[in-house]
């Protein structure tokens, strides 16, 4: 995992070895959180397709090709996690329900969830041409695996941002305020899940390591974690200049907000 997205953890009471092994288990949570958003992002896709069912047939075509092709993003990291733990020798604990997740999700308004999804297909790109790409010490595997997804997912932000334009141009003032208003409750309730699977990550590495955390460590370990895992999902997607610029076109004042919630973001991320 790359140091840029795994967090440049400064843990004294952590061996070399036992870094690599966090890494390696903040690796597997990456791989598993794609797949687990993955569930919202197909059924999106279907239910935009559906709605093409009687108009534009090339919409239809890339939509459907869409959903084909997130269904096998979420195999391929499906067969990746099951050989991450074949070869880690140990079960990592990771989130679980993602179909009861996707249902929270979509009972959202319909520009909310495509600004939630535009956000991840842009973060999923700056993270490999920034941090995977040219890193010549990943795993080869797993490389392979993010360039294969990024080479898709750069073609499905493209539509996210179509379908996005589709929905706000149909939309009143109201509306694009509920939708933004529904963007950063996603956006709360994704940290939450991002700092339970923080708290996952302790009991996988006293596994690896056979080692015991003392309650300061383990509290140590999560907020390193955490701040790791919201800068990766939650910073990297609000703050890219492609996702800010969309965003600004559609409301100035919400993307200040959005701005100022970043900001506040980034800052837990990082204490002074």
């Amino acid at each position: 995992m790359p140091e840029a997205l795994a967090g440049e953890r400064k843990l004294s009471f952590l061996s070399h070895d036992e870094h690599l092994k966090l890494n390696q288990i903040t690796g597997h949570a990456y791989l598993n959180l794609f797949a687990f958003v993955e569930e919202y992002i197909i059924a999106t896709a279907v239910q935009h397709a559906q709605a093409e069912m009687h108009g534009d047939h090339a919409a239809i075509r890339a939509l459907c090709r869409f959903a084909d092709e997130e269904i096998k993003h979420q195999q391929l990291f499906y067969r990746y996690l099951d050989a991450f733990k074949a070869g880690f020798g140990h079960e990592c604990a990771v989130l679980q329900d993602a179909a009861a997740v996707a249902d929270v999700i979509l009972s959202k308004s319909p520009i909310a969830v495509m600004l939630v999804t535009l956000h991840l297909e842009i973060m999923t790109q700056a993270h490999y041409t920034e941090s995977v790409r040219d890193n010549e010490t990943l795993d080869p595997l797993f490389a392979r695996l993010l360039k294969h997804h990024w080479l898709e997912e750069s073609q499905h932000a493209k539509i996210d941002a179509l379908e996005l334009d589709k929905l706000v141009s149909s939309a009143g003032p109201e509306q694009i305020k509920k939708a933004f208003s529904d963007y950063l409750d996603l956006i709360g309730a994704f940290d939450g899940l991002l700092d339970s699977q923080s708290k996952m990550d302790v009991p996988s590495l006293e596994t690896a390591t056979g080692r015991k955390f003392t309650e300061a460590e383990a509290k140590e370990i999560v907020s390193a974690q955490h701040a790791a895992y919201r800068n990766t999902f939650l910073v990297l997607g609000m703050e890219n200049r492609l996702f800010v610029d969309i965003v600004k076109k559609i409301s100035p004042s919400d993307a200040a907000v959005i701005a100022s919630r970043s900001a506040g973001l980034s800052g837990a991320s990082n204490p002074s």
